[in-house]
């Protein structure tokens, strides 16, 4: 996951890759079998410890999602990010804004 976090007049603008196969379970591989279904279902955002967005996702998203938000905020702050896919595998990332 790579996370750039910058401010810019008391607004931080939040830019996230994710990197994830996020197969939907309907696509065919070449030789005709359904590739299984594993996608990120939720993440969670916390500012300096405190909670910050929930996302609920599912299917639907592309492979290696960007994601891309606001809030209002200050250089230095610390941001970490967690996110669940569909097999229950779990993955994180921390970044200070900039």
């Amino acid at each position: 996951m790579r996370i750039l976090a910058k401010e810019d007049n008391g607004i931080v603008s939040v830019k996230v890759i994710i990197s994830h196969p996020n197969e939907s379970g309907s696509r065919k591989d070449e030789s005709g079998t359904l590739v299984p279904a594993h996608f990120i279902k939720e993440g969670f955002v916390t500012l300096n410890g405190q909670p910050l967005l929930e996302l609920q996702l599912g299917a639907s998203v592309s492979k290696d999602p960007f994601l891309q938000f606001k809030f209002a905020g200050k250089k230095g702050d610390r941001l970490s990010l967690r996110f669940t896919d569909s097999m229950r595998q779990e993955f994180s990332a921390e970044a200070a804004v900039i």
